[in-house]
């Protein structure tokens, strides 16, 4: 992090050079196309309050109590192919 001697850190709106303020007032000069800018105001910009977040309810599984009784069996797949088998096929019939 910069010391805060150097100031501010501003950009120049004409050639978008970044540089520090060195702390000095308006009107500034930027050291590397000498275009002078006017700050209207020096914003100090604070940190936003920490506010506590309320706590959210734990999501309960609907599901929990089921068992799964699919059978994954790749015997008993009735002629289904997966999708990554399916592009592939088609890849090859394209060649």
């Amino acid at each position: 992090m910069a010391d805060k001697k150097f100031g501010t850190k501003r950009f120049c709106s004409n050639c978008e050079t970044k540089f520090y303020d060195l702390n000095k007032k308006s009107p500034l000069t930027c050291p590397h196309c000498k275009s002078e800018m006017t700050i209207e105001e020096d914003f100090v910009y604070a940190q936003p309050a920490q506010v506590a977040q309320p706590s959210k309810p734990e999501v309960k599984d609907e599901f929990e109590g089921i068992e799964n009784t699919d059978n994954n069996d790749d015997d008993n797949d009735d002629g289904v192919i997966s999708l990554d088998d399916a592009s592939l096929e088609e890849e090859e019939q394209k060649d």
